[in-house]
């Protein structure tokens, strides 16, 4: 097997066994293919994080959470990681391969859906058809209450949003056709009124019986004529031959001591019966992967196309809005596919709009289109609890998403500064941001026209064994700092990195165990301000998400602790009425949080605050719902911070401050704005944004003030 097919004009190459040795106990078996790309720029990984994959798999078998597992993640055309590990029947000792067959159970209601999306482009549905157009059965359904209810719609079924029953219930006999187990449902009443509510259920099988009508074919001849012959998914199938019942994977269930596993009888995966639209297939990872990089590019593979890109968009476009749907929060319904809309939990490293579905046996298939990842697991287990919310599935995509490096470009690339060898680059047009993630996740630069507005020190540099890594430039965070606990983890610790666009990169930090979360840093080179045109100068979108990792609520607030340059002059609006006498709070020794403060280098003046050098004690709170500071720099340079501000939320940073300045020794300056209390509960997410910008201001010559009307203005047209 060094050479095989992938797709039209794609080549598949093995490029060896990798760490063999170290699996031998296990009987593993692990393959990784890269393989040439064929569009663009190249999609880079970093080899050492793919290898992590079968690394926590191993882990999952030792543990005796799986036998083994077949891994696989794929771009639009090529395969990036495949991976086996474990065994496949643990009684014969048969290792898992990479070309097991797996029952890939609900992973079948996606592409069943496709079959239907494919009949509807060509006009032979509609997906607002009323399903008794075209199976009698439905017509005049009542809910169980005997309410008369609205037509079932083709839309209703593919979204579980029908009410229907899960089952035809009895009275079928043996292996019933597809038509028979369709006019049963439909004359089952209602669970809820259609369109009300989610509840899976047996729509998908309708859809498959719909495919049959429309088609004039059975329903497994058209999966197999329309979409497995022409994909080469040759492993794909609802009934096996002998020769591929030899490479099924044994399903298994938790056994009677901690750690074993107890095989689950199945029927005879050769026998010929009625194929399952709702979860009745038998199929690989390659083969699924070719399916799902069908549906990343729009629909067709090479020369091969199923769908338009407008039909695959509305398939895959959220049709449940307002309603909650799915095994795991934060989802929403297309036709036929989850779709993740609010990130979080097992989804929380996902990009919003990433689309698949999960299997009752443990298999999971997942895209991502805004990286263009594809991440398929085969597993075979029951008894483990909820599988689209099990550890295997998020250690799974946490290795293969933080593997991912992105595609470079000329204005978003990776570079060496500073002696940190994997910073990123974003460039656009006089702006340059360098984000670094070797010591904690972080702003290295932020310049225009060559001026870094950042202080860097010297001493800043990769850590060194023995030595703390310096506490400079842009600095992100989480509080309130009196009550969360220490984590150099996340502060100080090795991140990973991704370029996630042309302007953007996406850091992840390591999961801390002391505080109980993951944090991730979007970072996007805008062009120009907010709402503004292209020609005015680019900004710098700064978001921080807070991920509850943990299995406790968790209460924290994001704190933005960038480290500018030194000797300028901080200006603080006024808007709103001040909590404190002072309008700001200065930290005094032992803890005191002064309001009443006075301090030589602090003046109020035309409705701000401006800090003129450090103060008496050198850090200072405020209560300023304006949204935005700003600081003048020697070198005659303006940098901006505008941020979100919440007057009718809690601020659980120290006397509930929204802005924090800090003087330390040297020459610079910390600017922090401060976030609302965020009640996260386990696996929940909740994100932060700074928007950075610079431009061009004349500091105040000795014995001048500073044009503070022509700083308003500035701001204003930066920001607005």
């Amino acid at each position: 097997m060094s050479e095989a097919k992938w797709g039209e004009g794609v080549k598949l190459l093995l490029i060896g066994r990798v760490n063999m040795s170290r699996f031998m106990g296990l009987g593993v078996v692990v393959l990784v293919w890269l393989v040439g790309v064929s569009f663009g720029e190249e999609v880079k990984f970093e080899e050492g994080r793919l290898s992590e994959i079968p690394r926590r798999m191993e882990q999952f078998v030792k543990e005796g959470q799986i036998s083994g597992a077949v891994t696989l993640v794929a771009t639009k055309d090529r395969v990036v990681h495949l991976a086996a590990v474990g065994k496949a029947d643990l009684a014969s000792g048969r290792g898992m391969e990479p070309d097991s067959i797996f029952r890939v159970a609900s992973m079948t209601k996606p592409i069943t859906s496709t079959a239907l999306m494919m009949l509807i482009e060509q006009g032979k549905l509609n997906v607002d058809d009323p399903v008794a157009k075209y199976i009698p059965a439905f017509a005049g359904q009542k809910t169980k209450d005997g309410t008369a209810a609205r037509p079932v719609t083709i839309k209703d079924i593919v979204t579980h949003t029908a009410g229907l029953a899960t089952s035809p219930g009895g009275g079928l006999g043996n292996d019933p056709s597809l038509a028979q187990i369709a006019d049963a449902i439909g004359k089952l009443p209602l669970e809820f009124a259609p369109g009300s509510k989610w509840q899976y259920s047996s729509g998908i099988t309708i859809a498959g019986r719909l495919v049959e009508i429309a088609s004039g074919e059975s329903y497994a001849d058209y999966l197999k004529r329309h979409i497995f012959d022409p994909l080469g998914m040759k492993d794909s199938t609802f009934q096996m031959t002998a020769e591929q019942a030899k490479r099924l994977a044994v399903t298994y269930k938790p056994g009677k001591e901690k750690g074993l596993l107890e095989a689950v009888s199945i029927p005879d995966p050769t026998a010929a019966r009625t194929p399952g639209p709702s979860g009745g297939l038998f199929s690989t990872a390659a083969d699924m992967a070719k399916f799902y990089q069908c549906i990343l590019n729009g629909g067709s593979l090479g020369n091969v196309r199923l769908l338009s890109a407008k039909s695959t968009a509305e398939m895959l476009s959220i049709h449940t809005p307002g309603i909650v749907t799915g095994f795991t929060p934060g989802n929403g319904w297309g036709l036929g596919w989850c779709v993740v809309e609010k990130p979080q939990g097992v989804t929380r490293l996902l990009s919003p709009g990433t689309f698949g579905h999960g299997g009752a046996w443990g298999t999971q298939g997942w895209t991502d289109p805004q990286r263009g990842l594809i991440f398929v697991l085969m597993i075979q287990r029951q008894g483990f609890g909820n599988s689209d919310a099990s550890d295997v599935r998020d250690g799974f995509t946490e290795a293969a998403v933080v593997a991912h490096r992105g595609s470079e470009s000329a204005t978003a690339k990776f570079v060496e500064y500073h002696g940190y060898k994997q910073a990123v680059e974003l460039k656009r047009g006089n702006v340059r941001a360098v984000l670094c993630p070797e010591v904690g996740g972080r702003p290295l630069e932020f310049s225009i026209d060559g001026k870094n507005s950042l202080f860097l020190d010297e001493q800043d540099g990769p850590k060194q064994v023995g030595k703390p890594g310096a506490v400079t430039a842009g600095r992100f965070d989480f509080g309130p700092e009196m009550t969360t606990p220490a984590h150099p983890k996340l502060f100080a610790g090795e991140w990973t990195v991704e370029i996630a666009g042309p302007y953007s990169t996406r850091l992840i930090s390591q999961r801390d165990e002391n505080s109980g979360v993951q944090l991730m840093r979007d970072f996007e080179l805008k062009a120009g301000s907010a709402g503004a045109s292209p020609s005015q100068t680019p900004w710098l979108s700064c978001r921080q998400t807070i991920i509850n990792v943990s299995s406790e609520v968790k209460e924290y607030c994001h704190w933005g602790r960038s480290f500018a340059l030194g000797n300028g002059i901080c200006i603080i609006p006024l808007e709103g009425k001040s909590r404190f006498p002072s309008k700001y709070a200065l930290y005094e020794d032992g803890g005191i949080i002064n309001v009443k403060a006075k301090d030589d280098n602090i003046r109020e003046r035309d409705g701000v605050l401006e800090i003129l050098g450090p103060p008496r004690k050198p850090k200072l709170g405020f209560d300023s719902y304006a949204g935005w500071l700003a600081y003048v720099m020697p070198g005659d340079l303006l940098f901006v911070k505008r941020f979100a501000t919440y007057p009718d939320r809690v601020y659980n940073e120290a006397a509930g401050l929204t802005i924090s300045v800090w003087y330390p020794p040297g020459s610079r300056v910390e600017l922090e704005p401060i976030g609302p209390r965020e009640r996260l509960e386990p696996g929940q997410a909740a994100s932060f944004t700074e928007e950075w910008y610079l431009q061009s201001f004349p500091f105040p010559k000795a014995g001048e003030q500073m044009d503070l009307k022509k700083l308003r203005g500035e701001v204003e047209r930066l920001t607005k």
